[in-house]
């Protein structure tokens, strides 16, 4: 009889456990917890002079883990003019110079945009004038970095990497 207690008392506790649940709440957002997406603005004073021909600046970036760093994937892209370019790329632009006497023109400037990514969580991006100029900093840009978890970015070879439009869509990325 006693056992009998026993397992009765047992299944009452399991039943009541079971059945204490609070209040479900709101249905969360559709994504990809495998899938890491941040904006990062970087401005004229961010960059350092580097290698005495380019420009460079390390962002940390602490989704890049090292299933990431070692068989998933890190895309870098920049806002060029409202649309996200995969880094590497050359980028074209005008720029307004003054001459030795005074007056200003408008130049046509071609800088070359490369990224390296770190083992310990970050990138480092690289801008190179075509002319190897020092003399003025990169403007303010944005760059998106998206880490892809190995596993995600294994089987996912129908998606263009080179688009991040594609790459939103594929892992229902948000905009931040």
């Amino acid at each position: 009889m006693k056992k009998l207690s026993v397992i009765c008392m047992t299944i009452l506790a399991i039943t009541l456990l079971a059945s204490c649940r609070g209040p479900q709440g709101p249905a969360g957002h559709d994504g990809n917890a495998n899938v890491a997406s941040s904006t990062i603005t970087i401005y004229p004073n961010n960059w350092e002079w580097v290698n005495d021909c380019q420009w460079m600046v390390e962002i940390d970036y602490p989704a890049i883990t090292d299933n990431v760093y070692n068989h998933g994937a890190v895309l870098v892209y920049m806002d060029v003019e409202g649309t996200w370019s995969q880094v590497p790329l050359t980028y074209y632009y005008q720029d307004l110079i003054t001459n030795d006497d005074g007056t200003q023109e408008v130049i046509n400037c071609e800088a070359s945009i490369e990224v390296a990514t770190l083992s310990d969580g970050g990138v480092r991006l690289f801008w190179t004038e075509s002319d190897f100029y020092d003399g003025m900093r990169p403007d303010t840009h944005d760059f998106k970095i998206v880490a892809i978890e190995a596993n995600v970015y294994r089987d996912r070879s129908d998606v263009d990497f080179s688009s991040y439009e594609a790459v939103k869509k594929a892992f229902q990325l948000a905009d931040d």
